[in-house]
């Protein structure tokens, strides 16, 4: 089960779950250790027996030379639209649209891991359970084959914690697409359809996100907010018509499926059993609440958390966000949820009256206060303010019922 070249079963650190987050970290001590013999002994554990192209991670920045080995493909454009109406957006000061393939990042994660001696991923296995103990903590990993224990000084979950209520998120962002090959190569402009064809019906609001990643092949997915959790798979027959909306009548192949769903707007804050063991991933603030996007908050993290562990400190979450910006984030994901059909003027607004510096700069968790001003006047009040008043009341109730 453990590797033979690195069977030990005492370790520093054990990572649970080997996805973005898990892998993200094994990455960032790699890369900040000064010997790779200064890394902590860490077993990461991952239930799936191989890595596929299973997803695609995007986000936005300026020149990001940490991280552009792993980008595939950039946008200098990109497109929000609804009915007839369309606004193109593009940075005069560097920021691109940066998309990363899941497989890439795999790779990467692997062959750093494989070089490190310190350093095990244990695939096809899983955390069966966790005990406390008073100088070390035990784990009990099992897969097809047989159940071992392990021992770790700190544990790093990427799970969703269990006290964690999804389904109580504000809004759940459920999303499913295909990439596929066309026969011909397209005429697609080069630009990233972030929200193509903004539409709301008995369901609620509803996009597609359209990517030209090369000549010949294109991301299509569909996507939902939705106050209700939904399976990704009761999304497939609306990814297919828009894929065959976009593609028109060219011809085309599949070559990978992506789906998944983001909780948006989770409330309460889970407070750690132990300073050992520290949750991280999409169930603790990995997602930025109002849009959904993770890739860089996730690495951002992971550069902050192997800092500490080199340090010989302690594992740690991810840190909260700046209070106004959590505060607006609620009001809009609220606003959105008591009324869906509001939600293409939302965005379309801000696509159209905020300057592409000040919308990005907010998107990516780092807003001046001018920024912040600009977002609020480009939205519609009255529906903004209701959403506020309405936050507060469950803020208040949600008060109460912690202090009875």
């Amino acid at each position: 089960m453990i590797q033979p070249n690195k069977c030990r079963r005492e370790f520093e650190l054990v990572i649970i779950g080997g996805g973005c987050s898990g892998l993200s970290l094994a990455l960032a001590l790699c890369r900040l250790a000064d010997k790779p013999d200064l890394i902590p002994r860490t077993l990461i554990i991952e239930p799936r027996p191989c890595y596929t192209n299973d997803r695609s991670w995007c986000y936005w920045e300026k020149e990001d030379k940490k991280d552009s080995y792993l980008v595939k493909k950039k946008w200098h454009a990109w497109e929000f639209s609804s009915n007839s109406r369309s606004y193109r957006q593009a940075s005069k000061r560097g920021w691109k649209y940066h998309y990363v393939p899941a497989i890439t990042f795999y790779k990467s994660a692997e062959r750093n891991i494989s070089l490190n001696p310190n350093l095990t991923l244990l695939k096809d296995s899983r955390v069966a359970d966790v005990n406390l103990q008073d100088n070390h903590i035990e784990i009990l990993v099992e897969n097809s084959i047989q159940t071992v224990k392990v021992t770790a000084k700190q544990i790093v979950d990427t799970r969703i914690p269990d006290n964690v209520d999804v389904s109580s998120a504000v809004l759940k962002q459920i999303f499913f697409g295909f990439e596929v090959v066309m026969n011909k190569s397209h005429r697609f402009p080069d630009v990233a359809r972030v929200m193509e064809n903004m539409r709301v019906d008995e369901k609620g609001f509803a996009f597609d996100y359209v990517l030209p990643i090369d000549s010949n092949s294109i991301l299509v997915e569909f996507t939902r907010f939705a106050k209700k959790p939904l399976s990704p798979e009761s999304l497939r027959k609306d990814a297919m018509e828009s894929l065959r909306r976009v593609c028109g009548g060219s011809g085309y192949h599949i070559v990978r499926e992506e789906y998944g769903m983001i909780p948006m707007g989770l409330r309460g804050k889970l407070k750690p059993k132990d300073p050992r063991w520290v949750y991280t991933g999409l169930g603790v603030g990995a997602a930025r609440p109002s849009t959904g996007y993770a890739f860089k908050r996730i690495q951002h993290w992971a550069d902050r958390c192997a800092e500490k562990i080199l340090e010989g400190g302690n594992v740690h979450g991810f840190l909260p966000d700046n209070s106004l910006l959590m505060w607006m984030d609620k009001v809009f994901l609220r606003a959105i949820a008591n009324n869906p059909a509001i939600a293409p003027q939302f965005f379309l607004s801000l696509a159209h009256k905020v300057s592409p510096e000040s919308l990005l700069r907010f998107l990516t968790d780092k807003p001046t206060t001018r920024d912040l001003i600009s977002i609020m006047l480009a939205l519609p009040k009255l529906s903004l303010f209701h959403s506020a008043l309405v936050e507060i009341y469950h803020e208040i109730r949600a008060l109460n019922w912690s202090l009875a």
